[in-house]
C-alpha cells in the first residue's frame, strides 16, 4: 500500500494457494488486486479491481473480474451525494449454464445537517442484478436458488425527540422479478413494498435500545408478512457502535434480499463519517 501526500492512496495484492474441501475436492487459485483511493476536501473515491483464475479438480476452471467503485461528494455543508457501482463477471470452462454475473448500482442523497443534527435522512436508488452459478452460496452460506433483477427506491429518516430518544422509519419499493437459475422462460414479478418504523432509546451512556416494527407487502404472490426487530448497541466511540438482536420476522430490510432467511439473533457493526 502506498499513501501519496496529495491524497491518493493505492494498493495491490497477489494471491496464489490451495483450497481443500472434502465434498467439492481441491481449487487452485491465483488472484491479482488493485486498488486506489482519492480524498480531497468534498470528495472522497475508492475503487478495487481483482482478477481470479481457479482450477478445480471436479468443476472445472473458472476466471473471474470483480470491480468495486464507490464515491461520495459533499454538494453543501448539509447534502452529500454518493454512488456506487459494484459488479462481476464470471466464466467457466463448464459451458455457459455454469457462469455467473453481478451488478449492483447506486446512487443516493444523504441529508446532514451541520448546525441542527436532529434530522438525518437519506434517499436512494438501487439497481441489482444477479444470475449467479449453481454452486454459489450467498454471504449467509445459503445456495442462491434464483435469477434476480431489482429497481429499489428507498428513503429512511431519523429525527432526535429528545437527546434520549430518537425515532425513525423507511419505506422501500422495489420494482423486481425473478426466475429459476439459468432459465430461460418467462420472469416472474416479485414486486414489494417495505416499512419500517423505528425507536432508539439512549437508556444509559453509550447504549441504546433498538425497537423496530416492519412489514413487507410482496403483491404478486399475495403475501404480507410483519413482525419485530430489537437490538442493543454501544458506542465504542462517535462514529462506531457494535450491538446485536433478534429478529423476529424471517425478511431483510435489505431488498435485494428474498431469501426470507433472516429470523433470529444477529450481530451488527455500524459506522458513520
Amino acid at each position: 500500500d502506498l499513501a501519496a501526500q496529495d491524497g491518493w492512496n493505492f494498493g495491490a495484492k497477489a494471491e496464489n494457494g490451495k483450497l481443500t474441501d472434502a465434498v467439492s475436492g481441491d481449487l487452485d487459485r491465483t488472484a491479482l488486486s488493485f486498488s486506489v483511493g482519492r480524498a480531497i476536501e468534498k470528495t472522497k473515491y475508492a475503487g478495487n479491481i481483482e482478477w481470479r483464475k481457479d482450477d478445480s479438480s471436479t468443476a472445472g476452471n473458472r476466471t473471474t473480474w470483480l470491480v468495486r467503485n464507490s464515491l461520495s461528494y459533499q454538494t453543501t455543508h448539509d447534502w452529500r451525494a454518493l454512488g456506487k457501482l459494484n459488479f462481476s463477471v464470471s466464466d467457466s470452462s463448464l459451458g455457459q449454464s455454469f457462469d455467473a454475473d453481478f451488478v449492483e448500482a447506486v446512487a443516493g442523497y444523504a441529508y446532514r445537517p451541520v448546525n441542527n443534527d436532529k434530522l438525518n435522512a437519506l434517499f436512494k436508488y438501487t439497481y441489482f442484478m444477479n444470475q449467479p452459478s449453481p454452486g454459489a452460496f450467498s454471504t449467509a452460506g445459503v445456495a442462491s436458488d434464483y435469477d434476480q433483477r431489482s429497481q429499489i427506491l428507498s428513503v429512511d429518516a431519523v429525527y432526535d425527540l429528545k437527546p434520549w430518544l430518537s425515532v425513525g422509519g423507511k419505506y422501500g419499493y422495489r420494482k423486481s422479478s425473478i426466475r429459476a437459475p439459468k432459465a430461460t422462460g418467462d420472469w416472474a414479478s416479485a414486486d414489494a413494498h417495505l416499512v419500517v418504523a423505528r425507536a432508539d432509546w439512549h437508556f444509559v451512556h453509550d447504549w441504546d435500545i433498538l425497537l423496530e416494527a416492519r412489514l413487507l407487502d410482496v403483491p404478486a404472490a399475495n403475501d404480507r408478512r410483519a413482525g419485530a426487530l430489537v437490538g442493543v448497541y454501544r458506542h465504542i466511540n462517535n462514529n462506531v457502535k457494535l450491538g446485536g438482536g433478534f429478529n423476529f420476522t424471517d425478511f431483510s430490510d435489505d431488498m435485494t434480499d428474498m431469501s426470507y432467511r433472516s429470523h433470529g439473533w444477529f450481530v451488527n457493526l455500524i459506522s458513520k463519517l
